[in-house]
């Protein structure tokens, strides 16, 4: 029992450097997005471990969506995924005790500075499918509400695609769920809820967009978040509000 807990330290940190190892090469395009590793074995000897430490790595490579494991199959490097993150922020928003007021604090953070660099950066190309997506909206005011929210989440989608920030863009896509539960939960209090204002909202960050302007866009999409306060703390208010989502 003490010799294999002895063990387990060493083994450990073997398993984080062949994660490192791998990590270090993608980051640095050795391995690209579709490349096959080398197999455990060769693996193993390059790197002078066991092929169990090499088979827990690359499990844990696989887990935060860096390679694919296929039964049979060579392992291959998979593109940039959000999926980790995603998952992350899901649970996270659920067990907080604040959720819902800290994702929509966590919106506000990124996406003021996101509609900030769209006005700075985004082609009238860019702009079209956050224009599209508002016309959903438009079109569901009094319609069907899933529509309305699926034209929501994808305006704020494409306009995080206009930041010219990759970074940004990938984070929004990871709070695209997270994102989600905040308009729904939000969008359900329909008796708090003025559709006609929200879409105005929309199209005020579109023309700050649209104009080139950093400093009206920040002021438009604040303005946007700072309506969600009162429904929050009317929610906060009523926890049962909560129960028709």
């Amino acid at each position: 029992m003490s010799d294999t807990t002895a063990l387990q330290p060493d083994k450990q940190r073997l398993t984080e450097a062949v994660t490192q190892f791998v990590i270090d090469r993608v980051a640095e395009r050795v391995f690209r997005p579709g490349d096959s590793l080398p197999s455990e074995s060769d693996l193993a000897k390059r790197l002078n471990v066991s092929k169990p430490v090499v088979r827990e790595a690359l499990g844990r490579l696989s887990a935060l969506g860096i390679v694919q494991i296929q039964q049979g199959k060579a392992t291959t490097v998979r593109g940039l995924s959000v999926a980790p993150l995603d998952q992350f922020l899901r649970l996270a928003v659920r067990v907080t005790d604040n959720g819902l007021r800290e994702a929509v604090e966590l919106r506000r953070a990124i996406e003021v500075e996101v509609a900030s660099l769209a006005a700075e950066r985004a082609s009238p190309l860019q702009i079209e499918p956050v224009e599209a997506a508002l016309e959903k909206m438009r079109a569901n005011i009094d319609g069907d509400f899933e529509r309305w929210l699926q034209g929501d989440l994808a305006f704020h989608v494409a306009l995080a695609r206009c930041s010219g920030n990759a970074l940004l863009e990938h984070l929004v896509n990871a709070l695209a769920e997270t994102i989600k539960f905040t308009q729904r939960a939000l969008g359900l209090q329909r008796d708090l809820r003025d559709p006609a204002a929200t879409v105005a909202r929309h199209q005020a960050i579109i023309d700050a967009i649209r104009a080139h302007d950093p400093a009206a866009a920040r002021v438009a999409m604040t303005a946007h978040f700072a309506v969600s306060d009162a429904v929050i703390a009317e929610i906060a208010r009523d926890h049962r509000r909560l129960d028709r989502y």
